[in-house]
């Protein structure tokens, strides 16, 4: 018998999914099953084709997607998505994957996004299983901005949602990824798993998402590498979605330090000479582990880079599969100056022993005030 399947996937409480079995895996990421195998498309070359009135050719939201699109292709697995601009004829069910802005509350459900996915499983002399269809649809009345400057970003104290995070998320389902809440990752809270260096943030698939990608489709021979540090972190389950909160600093004894909201960042006093615990989560968003490493230093500005003053070194080993927060215990100089604002920062593969495919996400920080 032929079982036809809607899988609703949406940024909500609630996921609806008709399948033969839906999978927990013991692994990082989730996906859909059939039998026991997994629900995947048929081609590891998958074409979007965004709404014209949507998505106009030259815009920022354009832009956007397209961006959204090449940090899921930048996956370590043999699947990627094309994408085509100035489609007139989107509906739904129509045998095209499509993408594009709607109001209309039957389809949204309430969701700030969704994904709708066709596929198939049943036996018929075999069994016989896949992905069809996927339309991804956004909520043309939500706060989305195209911009990733941190200040307009709800991640960072801005008034609003960063789209390319949610797209990415989106896609994340049309790749065939269900949501995942046990580990900081874009199949959960997607505003919020977010890097960020300086006054730019930037979106990014992660390593829980990456993981999945192979599992599914197994690994590309292309050389993708790729390190990176964020300063968020797992927080706890909200039904089907991770939630996310940023990392802390701590004591010598684990305590978190006292902090202030500084333009919608925790901004930690810290004495001259004390030992404090920084906390940052690194992920593998490549194919293979790595021990690298790492280097921690002081700023005068929120961007870390090697210029600034050094005061640790270290090795870190970073594996694909879950994302791995870590502490580690630094000591602040006694040399800076009392009633000024710090940043206390890390760069992960800091002498570029690893050629990666990014290496703009290899840094972040903690913004500090010296007592």
């Amino acid at each position: 018998m032929k079982i036809n399947t809607i899988v609703v996937l949406m940024l909500s409480a609630v996921t609806t999914a008709v399948m033969s079995l839906a999978s927990l895996n013991a692994n990082a990421a989730g996906w859909n099953t059939c039998n026991g195998n997994n629900i995947t498309w048929d081609n590891t070359v998958e074409n979007l084709s965004a709404g014209k009135k949507s998505f106009p050719p030259g815009s920022a939201m354009a832009a956007a997607l397209q961006t959204a699109v090449d940090r899921l292709n930048a996956n370590p697995s043999k699947f990627y998505f094309t994408l085509s601009l100035s489609d007139t004829t989107i509906n739904l069910n129509n045998g095209e994957n499509e993408v594009w802005f709607s109001n209309d509350p039957a389809v949204l459900s309430g969701a700030p996004a969704i994904t709708l996915t066709w596929s198939h499983c049943y036996e018929f002399a075999g069994l016989h299983y896949g992905i069809d269809e996927t339309d991804v649809i956004f909520d043309v009345n939500q706060n989305y901005t195209t911009s990733m400057n941190k200040a307009n970003l709800n991640s960072f104290g801005g008034s609003s949602r960063p789209f390319q995070t949610t797209a990415i998320h989106e896609l994340g389902h049309a790749m065939g990824l269900n949501h995942e809440n046990r580990w900081y990752n874009i199949m959960g809270d997607d505003w919020n798993h977010i890097h960020v260096n300086g006054s730019t943030a930037r979106s990014y698939l992660g390593e829980d998402a990456s993981e999945g990608s192979i599992i599914l489709y197994g690994a590309t021979s292309a050389n993708i590498e790729d390190l990176s540090l964020s300063n968020f972190k797992y927080l706890g389950t909200s039904g089907q979605y991770s939630t996310h909160q940023p990392t802390q600093l701590f004591d010598s004894g684990n305590a978190v330090l006292s902090s202030y909201n500084d333009s919608g960042e925790r901004r930690y006093y810290v004495n001259k000479g004390q030992t404090v615990k920084l906390e940052l989560t690194g992920e593998n968003n490549g194919k293979a582990t790595h021990t690298v490493k790492i280097a921690y230093y002081v700023s005068t500005n929120s961007t870390i880079s090697t210029s600034d003053k050094l005061i640790g070194t270290g090795t870190v080993t970073l594996k694909r599969n879950q994302p791995a927060t870590f502490k580690t215990s630094l000591l602040i100089p006694s040399d800076l100056i009392a009633g000024t604002n710090y940043w206390l920062g890390a760069i992960v593969d800091y002498d570029d022993a690893l050629v990666e495919t990014v290496s703009s996400n290899n840094a972040t920080y903690l913004p500090i005030r010296v007592n």
